[in-house]
């Protein structure tokens, strides 16, 4: 077995809270050994909780780390790699497997003072790919949350007038990108989820994928919206999608949403175990393509059609593997993925529906909730 070693805090490293099982907002030090056994070095101030707590074998106290280190060295650590070098050694373990965000200065101290570091090459933790029963669970959790939020918006949009002058107006104001993302990002804090960077995107701005949107909402036009927030107490992540226009939506308007559903409904029909991505991504790709909405780019550099990948995985990062897309995947029993197909065009605007489900041995299972109050349409 490869010793493993992370330095950073678990807020905001997935592979090192799924290591630990516990939130700590400060670096600290994780050491699996050459045995199996799973070790933390952390502060005073988070000693008794991980003691409680974490997922791991041994917690040890950083202050009487360094004290034992000056007892046996004569001197303090002149800095974080003096003990950690040390207490490697004193685990002998002189190879350590870390991962490919690992600090690059430390990783170069800890060479210098005898400990080989090497860079894990992929996945550090191969299994987070393939969740269990509590994380399917945990995910649906994050994914009702998202639907109810979602719903929230979409309800501001349904509630609006549509002016005289083309625009939505709700309370005698128009009704703008930055409201609905607010009552939205307010749904999920009150439900104790952590929105990140919400879209509602409206108009031509809509065919930018990873536009988050501003200003007023036009009627008879495309308005995305993408929530994809952080549950607070398990740390896994929604994520949904959904195209809305409120008033009548023009002709071709209608016919990329439709081209979209057939798409994703396609996708959910090849996913399996032991499947392609690249495969269903391509299958997708033509599937809209078939019905008139092609892919490529403008003279002037400007890229239209299907300009991502049909999905990727979701768990404890909201990007993380596999990916269905053109960079080839196996899907396998366990994957807990995104399907977002998407058509993106800069005259009229994009459309992008996303669910998540889980791959079966001969199939999927839909994961985002059904909610009543949020049937999959595209006129309000």
């Amino acid at each position: 077995m490869t010793a493993r070693l992370i330095y950073a805090d678990s807020e905001r490293s997935a592979d090192l809270y799924y290591a630990v099982g516990l939130f700590i907002p400060d670096p600290f030090l994780f050491v699996q050994d050459l045995s199996g056994r799973r070790h933390m070095v952390v502060s005073v101030l988070e000693f008794n909780r991980a003691c409680r707590l974490a997922r791991v074998d041994q917690v040890h106290e950083l202050e009487s780390l360094k004290r034992r280190y000056q007892q046996q060295q004569g001197h303090e650590p002149a800095g974080n790699a003096d003990w950690m070098a040390w207490f490697l050694l004193e685990l002998d373990i002189t190879t350590v497997m870390a991962p490919a965000d690992f600090p690059l200065l430390l990783a170069d101290q800890l060479r210098r003072l005898g400990v080989v570091v090497t860079p894990c090459d992929g996945l550090f933790w191969p299994q987070r790919a393939c969740k269990t029963e509590e994380e399917v669970s945990l995910i649906e959790d994050a994914l009702h949350l998202t639907a109810v939020a979602m719903a929230s918006g979409i309800d501001l949009i349904r509630a609006a007038a549509i002016g005289s002058d083309g625009w939505l107006y709700l309370d005698g104001q128009q009704l703008t990108s930055e409201r609905v993302r607010g009552e939205i990002d307010a749904m999920l804090a009150r439900m104790g989820a952590e929105a990140s960077h919400t879209i509602v995107c409206g108009g031509l701005l809509s065919a930018d994928p990873h536009e988050s949107g501003h200003g007023p909402l036009a009627a008879h036009s495309p308005i995305i919206l993408d929530v994809f927030p952080r549950v607070g107490r398990s740390g896994y992540w929604g994520d949904m999608t959904r195209t809305v226009c409120r008033g009548e939506a023009p002709q071709r308007l209608k016919a990329m949403w439709q081209a979209v559903r057939v798409g994703q409904q396609l996708a959910f029909g090849l996913i399996a175990s032991g499947c392609s991505g690249r495969q269903i991504h391509d299958a997708v790709t033509e599937s809209m393509a078939s019905a008139g909405f092609s892919t490529g780019i403008t003279a002037e550099g400007v890229h239209f059609g299907f300009i991502h990948g049909t999905g990727h995985g979701l768990g404890l990062e909201i990007h993380e593997a596999p990916r269905i897309g053109m960079r080839d995947a196996r899907l396998e029993q366990g994957h807990v993925v995104t399907v977002e197909p998407g058509l993106y065009y800069p005259d009229i605007g994009g459309v992008r529906l996303e669910d998540v489900v889980l791959v079966t041995a001969d199939g999927c299972r839909l994961l985002t909730p059904c909610l009543t109050q949020l049937p999959k349409e595209l006129e309000l």
